[in-house]
């Protein structure tokens, strides 16, 4: 970790005060601010608590610098998981040197600052090699009861050659050729073809995942017809799949503007398609924002929580992600195959 040690401007600010907006504390607290090259650390100098809050700078969303006020500079930490944190420090020199490690530490500029990849624990080769193995992705396959008569390994993206975001070890349909997996991962966004990620003993039904295809307004790829049907013929339950596209249907028809969109039914054998209705990343963003704003405001009244809670959307989107969860759900239970976007 010593590269990201050379960020600390100052280790250690003594007399510091910080509030923890988030938890509702009225009175902050007193104590001594640490920063190491992974965490933010406060130590209350009340003897017979001692209480220590930890914060992880890959936690940090931002952190921002107010105008200083008369007892001293601030600056206010806000967390991806909700927290926030109200710090103020007595001489602005010590500020300023805070906040700009701070910055720097919670945005990693390389992958090999990354704590997993720079932290080099005093183990021997062996034992460090085991770490990487601590997830064996084919014993969880193998744990579902595949590979089967069914489902089967493929090499197609050994090396990642032909989707980087997936894994390098993948199971498909047994009728799928090799001709069918990259056709179809060639006509669907970042080469994301549908691969198996749930295998359900009992009723035989599958859940794989895949991204949207690039139809456009008319265009359409043999290959990854077949590929879909092949997934059908791995889930002999059923005489049709389901095609669940999370996102609201608008959306999906905007995109097909840019290229992209989704099945047409037409064009495909025995698939049915349901669009769910979550929100893009930005919305879901500015949606959050709202509701950390309700979080934060001074003595609301019940009135005011209501109406920022309903404001914001929140409870919507969490709404339609656990809709398409229970629907997915109920497809695999009753033997019905579904392919998620």
């Amino acid at each position: 970790m010593l590269v990201m040690m050379e960020h600390i401007r100052t280790p250690k600010v003594e007399n510091v005060r910080l509030l923890d907006r988030s938890s509702g504390q009225r009175k902050a607290s007193v104590g001594t601010l640490y920063l190491s090259a992974t965490h933010t650390i406060f130590i209350e100098n009340n003897p017979e608590t001692r209480k220590e809050t930890w914060v992880l700078h890959s936690m940090v969303c931002s952190v921002e610098r107010p105008p200083a006020t008369p007892s001293g500079s601030q600056l206010i930490l806000r967390c991806k998981d909700f927290r926030v944190f109200q710090v103020l420090i007595p001489q602005e020199r010590a500020c300023l040197d805070v906040h700009a490690s701070l910055v720097r530490l919670s945005r990693p500029e390389k992958y090999s600052e990354l704590y997993c990849l720079s932290f080099n624990p005093n183990v021997n080769k062996e034992e460090r090699e085991e770490s990487w193995n601590f997830i064996d992705l084919q014993a969880d396959y193998k744990r579902m009861g595949v590979p089967n008569n069914l489902w089967v390994s493929t090499v197609a993206n050994s090396e990642y050659r032909v989707c980087d975001t997936y894994p390098a070890e993948l199971f498909v349909p047994k009728s799928a050729t090799p001709a069918v997996i990259v056709g179809s991962s060639r006509f669907r966004s970042r080469g994301r073809f549908p691969a198996l990620s749930y295998f359900h003993q009992d009723t035989l039904a599958a859940v794989c995942r895949c991204s949207q295809p690039l139809s456009g307004f008319s265009g359409r790829c043999q290959e990854d017809e077949m590929m879909l049907q092949a997934v059908m013929k791995s889930n002999p339950g059923s005489d049709f799949i389901y095609v669940v596209d999370t996102r609201p249907k608008l959306n999906a028809m905007a995109n097909k503007a840019a290229g992209k969109g989704y099945e047409n039914e037409d064009h495909y054998n025995n698939i049915k398609l349901h669009f769910i209705g979550i929100e893009n990343i930005h919305v879901m963003r500015s949606s959050q924002q709202k509701i950390i704003d309700v979080g934060e405001m001074r003595a609301p009244t019940m009135t005011d929580f209501l109406w920022g809670l309903e404001n914001s959307g929140w409870l919507k989107h969490i709404k339609a992600v656990l809709d398409a969860g229970v629907f997915i759900a109920k497809v695999r239970t009753r033997g019905e195959s579904s392919s998620t976007v």
